[in-house]
């Protein structure tokens, strides 16, 4: 299991605190003038934008693919992940005040997985499919292939062990927590509030949904 103190990182810079805003705020305006008719249409954002700051914690590098519309990212030097634009704001946000995420080993007869996980250097660890998911208690979210490939469409949510409770609530206390810690010290708290912050967490987890919560599938009878 892969899981390093966050005293070896350093602090994410206000500079990608401040792209990271900058891309919500951006494709908030944008999802918002395709349902206004006569609006003036803002241009798209572009994902790249979400690259800045990058080396930061655990996540190592990433680039975009123009072709896919892929992030291809790496923690620390492990194999790339492979997810959308969307999916890489939720990693990005979430690791604003912590070490990022983590990969956390599950052997499986003769196969091993390596999950990512947020928040585990804590001890409570959450699977970022399970967070992507928004998978409830008593719910499971499998890769459907390879455990490389994050994207909605590679997830199924199957039902579960009942002690499965863990979720974006969890999430969402734990990254305020590292925020209380972490935000004055790290000279971050002029750039971004609490509550900014807060409408940060909330506002990459909506767009996710709204761009791929459909994609979906809850597989039952297994």
């Amino acid at each position: 299991m892969t899981r390093i103190d966050i005293r070896t990182y350093d602090p994410t810079t206000p500079e990608a605190a401040q792209a990271l805003l900058g891309y919500l705020n951006a494709t908030t305006k944008t999802l918002k003038d395709r349902e206004v008719i006569g609006e003036t249409v803002h241009p798209i954002p572009n994902p790249e934008d979400l690259l800045q700051g990058l080396p930061q914690g655990s996540l190592s590098s990433a680039c975009y693919d123009h072709e896919s519309r892929l992030i291809a990212f790496a923690i620390k030097d492990r194999k790339e992940r492979f997810i959308e634009p969307e999916g890489f704001v939720v990693v990005r946000v979430l690791s604003l005040f912590n070490g990022g995420a983590y990969l956390d080993k599950n052997q499986k007869g003769g196969d091993e997985y390596h999950y990512l996980e947020m928040f585990s250097r804590s001890g409570m660890g959450i699977t970022l499919q399970r967070l992507l998911a928004d998978a409830q208690k008593g719910e499971l979210v499998k890769m459907r292939e390879d455990h490389h490939l994050l994207t909605a469409g590679n997830l199924a949510i199957v039902p579960g062990s009942q002690r499965n409770t863990r979720g974006r609530r969890e999430a969402f206390e734990a990254a305020l927590a590292d925020y209380d810690k972490r935000a004055t010290d790290w000279d971050l708290a002029k750039v971004l509030s609490r509550a900014d912050y807060f409408a940060m967490l909330r506002g990459a987890f909506r767009l996710y949904d709204i761009k791929h919560g459909h994609n979906f599938l809850r597989v039952t009878g297994e």
